[in-house]
């Protein structure tokens, strides 16, 4: 980053995304050509029509499971740049993974996916061979045209350095050191308080550009991708404070180690395998499991829509004629990342309750930033028959099924208590709220607010299957034993 490139034009990082958008379609292509020319070196003519369909079978399921490796790797995200090394490693690997998955399965059934289990090694290990190639070559082409892109400073990723000392010097004359990696500093903040200056090397400058306060607007205002925490060690006690600001901020950042050196064990930033950095991301879930982890939402929620439908019809009916308003109770939260979203409930309220909120403060039971009451005087009957039952949650499976919530997940707050929020409290929005949680088939009487955020950090820090199945279970009894919310 030579001295004024940093205000200069650097192009886009949308270049990362077109070139791994690009990579997709020309691994379609690779695909086509690797079973063209495996027909065709291989001679396989008419008379062997048997083989030819029980291999095409083979080649289909190796390509659909090549796909998926490929994708849970990262291969097709707008966060990783095209490596040589890295991505002939991944390929040549998951290639191999996929053909024994898949004709190892075919031998374990007998060949019930093709109908023949006598394989021509030659045309199995041919065909590995030629998609491995194509897909190389099509990696490698576009290796060079990204190359090209940053020797023009274009197509740069941009970071945001926190911490204006030696280590974020060392940091960025790693980057300048390095300019294949196809990134560059584009400002230093500082500390609220700490000393503002700019990091300067001998052919480069990065500006200084605020304070940690203002990093929200300044990582919109610069279209940064990532910021980097590179704190001198007389400022790591700072580090609690920085983190839980930029994770209210809503940033994704990464933190340099102390005592940065080139030596360090590589860990994983932005798909730069290069840069010693330790991941600070509270979402353990990757892509694969995200998408697995919604299906299951949404499985979940057709399933409990249809099958409560005659309870859903006398629910609504009683609602209607106990008590004059609206079957639904409509109210705004918030949700992942601070986006707020309408919440459904049925009404188990008399209809203008929240505008009684002011006469029923002084009876709030719980603690800290909640409101909650157990015997609140605006409750219907109906409506704390359905209450206890927690039939009153159900509609929210509609919410889970635009996307605003899961089944398992924190508790979603409301506008006003997260106005109140500490800085150490916004890790609980990091991830998609729930129907239920830990929190809710925990004993929640004996349980601050603060206990809450501890269990709400727990489980995105530590989502498995095998977690939302338990709390599943779990809300299950807790509701046979009627210990509906309150």
């Amino acid at each position: 980053m030579r001295a004024g490139a940093v205000t200069g034009a650097a192009g886009s990082a949308h270049s990362w995304i077109r070139s791994r958008r690009l990579l997709a379609g020309l691994d379609a292509v690779a695909v086509a050509l690797s079973l063209t020319a495996t027909v065709f070196l291989l001679r396989v003519h008419v008379q062997g029509i048997g083989l030819q369909v029980a291999h095409l079978i083979v080649f289909v399921l190796v390509v659909v499971v090549l796909g998926l490796l490929l994708f849970r790797q990262g291969q097709y995200t707008a966060n990783r740049r095209i490596s040589r090394l890295s991505d002939t490693v991944t390929l040549s690997r998951d290639a191999v993974i996929a053909y024994l998955v898949v004709i190892g399965l075919a031998f374990a059934t007998n060949g019930f996916f093709t109908g023949h289990t006598n394989f021509s090694r030659l045309v199995v290990f041919t065909n590995l061979l030629l998609v491995v190639c194509f897909m190389l070559a099509a990696r490698y082409a576009l290796y060079a045209r990204q190359q090209s892109l940053f020797e023009r400073g274009e197509a740069m990723r941009k970071f945001l350095i926190v911490g204006t000392g030696e280590t974020g010097h060392d940091f960025i004359r790693f980057l300048e050191n390095r300019p294949w990696l196809g990134a560059r500093a584009a400002g230093a903040l500082s500390i609220d308080g700490g000393e503002a200056r700019p990091i300067t090397g001998e052919s480069w400058i990065v500006p200084h550009i605020g304070q940690l306060s203002e990093v929200k607007s300044l990582f919109a205002l610069h279209q940064a991708d990532q910021v980097i925490v590179a704190l001198d060690p007389h400022d790591h006690e700072s580090l609690p404070r920085v983190t839980e600001t930029l994770m209210a901020a809503e940033v994704p950042f990464k933190v340099v180690p102390s005592l940065f050196e080139e030596s360090y064990r590589p860990t994983r930033l932005a798909g730069f395998t290069e840069l010693p950095v330790v991941e600070m991301e509270v979402d353990p879930l990757d892509r694969a499991q995200r998408l697995f982890k919604r299906m299951l939402d949404v499985v979940l929620a057709v399933l409990a829509l249809a099958l409560a439908a005659p309870f859903w019809a006398l629910a609504a009916l009683l609602v209607t004629l106990t008590s004059p308003g609206p079957v639904f109770f409509r109210q705004t939260r918030v949700g992942k990342n601070g986006r707020q979203f309408t919440l459904l409930k049925f009404r188990t309220m008399v209809d203008g309750a929240e505008k009684q909120l002011d006469d029923v403060l002084e009876l709030n039971e719980a603690q800290g930033h909640m409101f909650k009451i157990k015997d609140d005087p605006r409750i219907t009957g109906v409506g704390r028959v359905l209450r206890r039952w927690s039939f009153d949650e159900f509609p929210q499976f509609i919410n889970v099924l635009r996307g605003d919530m899961s089944v398992v997940g924190p508790r979603p707050p409301l506008p006003r208590e997260v106005e109140s929020y500490d800085t150490m409290h916004y890790c609980r929005l990091k991830g998609r709220p729930g129907i239920t949680g830990l929190w809710q088939v925990s004993d929640r009487s004996s349980f601050s607010f603060n206990d809450m955020v501890r269990l709400d950090r727990y489980y995105l820090e530590n989502w498995s299957l095998s977690l939302d199945v338990g709390i599943l279970l779990k809300t299950v009894l807790v509701v046979l034993r009627k210990r509906g919310s309150f």
